[in-house]
């Protein structure tokens, strides 16, 4: 069962998708509906949702500037909008899919079964995940494993440079120059990189420590060997002195 919540100030638009979902109710829960995206963002604060269905244009919030407000999410995206011109913005913002008002029920039903597809794999791999994570306990293994396309890839720590995040996914840059794209933001890494080793220097950013080989602490950045610079923010630039 998909878990998701709809936003959109128009009313009529919220009761016209909300009659049409009425067709996928042994897939999809509507847990509720907001024409006001600053009472969805408190609500999501304090709720597990797997899907959101959001409008664009609303005067108070945009739908662009709301996902903006989770740079770090835990939910999938479902732009709804009466206009196309949104849609490159929708894919760079990490929306799962894009549908234009009034929503056509063929296009809702493509859109579901995509976000059913991506759902499964998220729960697959969480579940991997956490089968290995005891397994890496019993047996007190120092590697750290990295799901990425399907794959389960396994990396010394020393082996990665330094992880970037981009929207609700996030890039990991390896030391043999290589680079992985995954569909996880940064916090969710995070908390599978060791803590003695990597350290989130900003909010786009966590490094390997072992790989700063200087700190601009007037600029306030790092230097991974000689051509990359990451920035530190302002409230990790005491903190990271301690942590070198």
């Amino acid at each position: 069962m998909i878990n998701c919540i709809l936003i959109d100030d128009e009313l009529s638009a919220l009761k016209g998708l909300v009659y049409e979902l009425k067709n996928f109710e042994d897939q999809i829960q509507i847990k509720a509906q907001f024409s006001s995206a600053e009472n969805a963002i408190e609500y999501l604060s304090k709720n597990d949702i797997d899907l959101v269905f959001l409008d664009i244009e609303m005067p108070e919030i945009s739908g662009l500037s709301f996902l903006e407000r989770f740079p770090e999410r835990d939910f999938y995206v479902v732009f709804t909008t009466a206009y196309s011109k949104y849609a490159i913005n929708a894919v760079k913002m990490g929306a799962i899919d894009y549908l234009l008002k009034p929503v056509d029920i063929d296009d809702l039903v493509q859109t579901i079964r995509k976000v059913e597809k991506v759902l499964a794999k998220k729960r697959q791999e969480d579940f991997l995940e956490t089968a290995l994570d005891k397994i890496n306990k019993e047996h007190s293994t120092k590697k750290i494993k990295i799901t990425c396309e399907g794959k389960i890839h396994f990396f010394a720590p020393e082996e990665i440079l330094y992880c970037e995040a981009e929207g609700s996914y996030c890039t990991v840059f390896l030391e043999n120059g290589k680079k992985m794209l995954l569909s996880q933001n940064l916090k969710q890494l995070e908390s599978i990189l060791p803590e003695s080793i990597f350290y989130r220097i900003h909010n786009s950013y966590i490094v390997n420590l072992h790989k700063i080989t200087a700190y601009n602490k007037n600029e306030g950045y790092v230097e991974l060997g000689k051509n990359k610079t990451i920035p530190v923010s302002r409230d990790k630039r005491t903190e990271i002195l301690g942590k070198l």
